[in-house]
């Protein structure tokens, strides 16, 4: 049970190794404990409310049908053990005890189950809220809130990175002219974009607010972060959108800096100063620092 919560901590969720000792694992500890129970004293063993844990372990990765059917195959090892060993298995007091056993094994399973679902559930929902709030939901991009929580967790850090912000050419333009649903989908477009660019060892990309997106880059050389930017900048622009059988194309510009012992108010504002230069300078520009 040890070793096999130590290679399910290890694997990555969905992996082959983590599915084989998810199933596996709870088998195999059924097993040993089938053959450790009359090695050590059948209904007197100190080993039998190991049972009792393993169901849960069980219950765990199996979730309530899991549970149950745990329980059944205790409940079935226990009577075996019992009907073979007890000098009086048919008396009253006999009966009595394994009743309450019985009924003790299919309670550890079932409580247990309906415990760890409904646990489950309110986790599922908790990581659903907290997704949401993290989240921009026209781009599924993160959102200005968790912006601000990486950037104070990158300072706190120390670590090296870029912050480039970035804003689409005239984009109310496109909303006066095409309406703003076509609006939505040239923001969604681009957010799928710069992703497809930008994987998460690079950098995290969010959605500042209105038209702007941020891109933190974890690197140290600045013709790396230009490489990525220059990119991202071509890939916008060669990208034809269609509206009402008119095709057309949008630009973006990008203010990049390092930073270099800034708060993270000062290394906005610089980000934001270098992007009204590139805008300045005729748009579809990356202005670094």
């Amino acid at each position: 049970m040890g070793i096999s919560d130590y290679y399910l901590h290890k694997s990555p969720r969905g992996s082959k190794k983590y599915t084989i000792w998810t199933k596996g694992g709870p088998a195999f500890d059924f097993v040993a404990f089938s053959a450790l129970i009359p090695l050590t004293g059948g209904m007197d063993s100190p080993l039998f409310p190991i049972a009792y844990l393993i169901i849960l372990h069980i219950v765990v990765y199996w979730g309530y049908t899991g549970g149950i059917m745990a329980s059944i195959l205790f409940i079935m090892e226990y009577s075996i053990t019992f009907f073979m060993q007890a000098q009086d298995a048919y008396s009253l007091n006999s009966l009595i005890n394994y009743l309450c056993q019985v009924l003790f094994l299919l309670l550890v399973g079932g409580l247990g189950g309906i415990i760890v679902s409904r646990e489950r559930k309110h986790h599922s929902e908790k990581n659903l809220l907290a997704e949401a709030a993290n989240r921009d939901y026209l781009t599924n991009l993160l959102n200005h809130r968790s912006f601000q929580e990486y950037l104070q967790k990158d300072l706190h850090r120390g670590v090296g990175f870029y912050l480039a912000i970035s804003d689409i050419d005239k984009f109310k333009s496109i909303n006066d002219k095409y309406g703003h649903v076509m609006g939505d989908k040239v923001l969604r477009q681009i957010a799928l974009i710069i992703t497809s660019i930008i994987t998460g060892k690079q950098g995290e990309v969010f959605r500042y607010g209105g038209e702007e997106f941020v891109i933190i880059f974890y690197h140290n050389e600045q013709n790396e972060v230009s490489k990525l930017l220059v990119e991202i900048k071509q890939s916008v622009a060669n990208h034809i959108f269609y509206c009402n059988g008119e095709a057309f194309s949008v630009t973006m510009s990008f203010g990049c800096c390092k930073h270099t012992g800034e708060t993270s108010d000062q290394l906005v504002e610089k980000a934001d100063k270098l992007l009204y230069e590139a805008k300045d300078s005729g748009r579809n520009q990356i202005s670094f620092q």
